[in-house]
């Protein structure tokens, strides 16, 4: 399965990660994109995660002297992820603030659009609970498109899980230096994307 470089300097790596492939290997001993990654660099090293099926970007670093950098920024939040998503159902510009897996959470929405019973939103996270967006999303009453596991009905709209890891705002762990990095919206949901929005 193939994956896009969307930066890389000799200490991190962000991939713009395709739907399907999962970040690391699976309990059932499937490979991920970590191991591919490790196959072909000296040093690979992982500190967050995205779905299997959403898409989008994961950093990496490339020499250990990034790491703590990197695993502060996470802990911290210091590192901004946006995500792009279709839900199905209408929602606001809000905060989502509950707690998934008994701790707390936090999801900020902006709407971009909304049609023919979409609505296309941008989110960002305080906080990075497993499957945090797509817990909120269905708690909130409108699912992601094509989210089979909390989606229910809403899992059958779109052929995959319409959430994608579109930008990641970070200060470089060696260098200091500003970074936002960006993968735009894959094929895939291109036409989902262009539906939610037209009536805007």
């Amino acid at each position: 399965m193939k994956w896009t470089e969307v930066y890389r300097d000799r200490d991190i790596l962000a991939i713009s990660k395709p739907a399907g492939l999962p970040t690391q290997s699976t309990k059932t001993g499937e490979s991920g994109l970590f191991e591919a990654l490790q196959a072909q660099e000296s040093y690979v090293g992982l500190h967050h995660r995205l779905d299997r099926p959403a898409s989008g970007l994961v950093l990496f670093s490339l020499d250990r002297r990034a790491n703590k950098g990197l695993a502060s920024g996470f802990q911290r939040h210091t590192i901004r992820r946006t995500y792009t998503a279709v839900v199905v159902g209408s929602v606001s510009d809000c905060t989502w603030s509950w707690s998934v897996g008994g701790k707390s959470a936090k999801t900020y929405v902006t709407v971009v659009g909304e049609d023919a019973g979409f609505t296309a939103v941008r989110m960002s996270l305080d906080t990075g609970r497993k499957h945090q967006i797509r817990v909120h999303a269905a708690m909130a009453g409108a699912p992601i498109a094509g989210d089979r596991r909390y989606g229910a009905e809403a899992g059958y709209a779109w052929p995959r899980l319409a959430l994608h890891a579109s930008q990641l705002s970070l200060k470089h762990p060696v260098t200091g230096e500003v970074l936002v990095l960006e993968a735009p919206l894959p094929e895939g949901l291109v036409a989902l994307w262009q539906t939610a929005t037209c009536g805007s």
